[in-house]
């Protein structure tokens, strides 16, 4: 699991190195939060706080269209971010989120925006489960002292001085481990915030699309390769691998966004130890231990960095009933890219596999476009 962490690292050199021969727009920030954990199940067994309230601090940088991609989504601002969370209960603790991200303008008039801004990395909780002291069994939403943070805002920011912007909004984070340990119901927190941003050189207001060179939205041919480690359902239980590989056809369209049909299998040695302690399939547990999914994905495309999204169905269930859908997201790097020659990308990536709101695992991967 840490090295899905340690994944995120690769995030803000990526965003942060593409330089600019234009002068730089970059800005300091601070926001101010506050809210109320949400409770999303019956089984969690704290009730929520009465007041959670949270403190970030960000640096972002404008981009000005030196690379096609921030034209075409609109001259978003990347940044990174330290989020200070204070859950408002002894026993929830308090959580500390570092995290890159990305901020698009929806709606601009003269000195006003309307943005959405979005971002997820590592996250540390100074409180989760332990078997002892015995209290601490009662704080059965985290597993784990190292987690994933995710941030979500969206708001309103208005430039009242050449150097100076406010801003007001809404905002949800979210703490979890994504199964690697149990418990993992998550800590999900709505809130509203208000901060204040100091750019020391000046504010863009006015962009000036360049022109591009056309090119074409290929078809392409890919394959992926996964490792994945989770917990079982039992806290302190077994850790599970899986192993999975993909193919799939893809096709980019506006040099935007690529969108991918595929098939993939996953090999689960969670599913072996099921079948071989309940005598199943005696001689073939191993071939029952597979499950084959097709399924349709969606990338957004930064530069460098996708943002995938995927939608599979299972072909097999091998042992009882259960969902038949999953849902997988996470984060692309294509770290090689080449016009000519059989392989035209490679990418690392990390993504989560859900069940709709049930997380299974994350898994980190290597995979190729031809």
């Amino acid at each position: 699991m840490r090295i899905i962490f340690i994944f995120f690292f690769c995030i803000p050199f990526a965003l942060f190195g593409q330089t600019t021969k234009q002068a730089k727009s970059i800005a300091y920030n601070m926001q101010y939060f506050g809210g109320k954990v949400f409770i999303h199940t019956p089984k969690i067994h704290l009730p929520a706080p009465q007041y959670t309230q949270a403190f970030e601090w960000s640096y972002t940088k404008q981009t000005t269209g030196t690379h096609p991609w921030q034209q075409r989504f609109g001259f978003p601002e990347t940044g990174l971010n330290l989020c200070y969370v204070h859950y408002g209960d002894a026993r929830y603790g308090n959580a500390i989120g570092f995290y890159p991200s990305i901020q698009f303008r929806i709606l601009s008039h003269q000195q006003i925006d309307w943005f959405w801004k979005i971002g997820g990395g590592i996250g540390y909780a100074t409180k989760h489960w332990e078997r002892t002291p015995a209290i601490d069994s009662f704080n059965n939403i985290i597993g784990s002292s190292v987690n994933n943070f995710t941030m979500m805002q969206t708001g309103l920011r208005y430039s009242f001085a050449p150097k100076w912007r406010i801003q007001i909004g809404a905002a949800f984070d979210h703490l979890s481990n994504a199964a690697a340990r149990q418990p993992n119901f998550g800590i999900n927190t709505f809130s509203g915030f208000v901060g204040l941003h100091y750019y020391p050189n000046f504010i863009v207001h006015v962009f000036q699309k360049q022109e591009q060179m056309k090119s074409k939205n290929p078809w392409n041919i890919g394959a992926k390769m996964s490792m994945a480690f989770a917990e079982d359902k039992t806290v302190d239980g077994p850790i599970y691998p899986y192993e999975s590989g993909s193919l799939f056809i893809s096709k980019m369209w506006r040099h935007k966004f690529r969108c991918l049909l595929g098939a993939d299998i996953t090999y689960s040695e969670k599913l072996y130890a099921f079948i071989k302690n309940n005598y199943l399939y005696l001689g073939e547990e191993k071939k029952h231990s597979y499950r084959y999914t097709v399924f349709a994905g969606h990338e957004f495309v930064f530069g460098k960095i996708g943002l995938p999204l995927q939608l599979g169905y299972y072909l097999n269930h091998p042992v009882g009933g259960g969902d038949k859908i999953y849902q997988k997201l996470g984060i692309n790097y294509h770290f090689y890219t080449a016009r000519k020659g059989v392989v035209k990308d490679m990418f690392l990536f990390t993504q989560l596999k859900t069940h709709f709101a049930r997380a299974e695992y994350a898994e980190i991967g290597l995979g190729f476009l031809f």
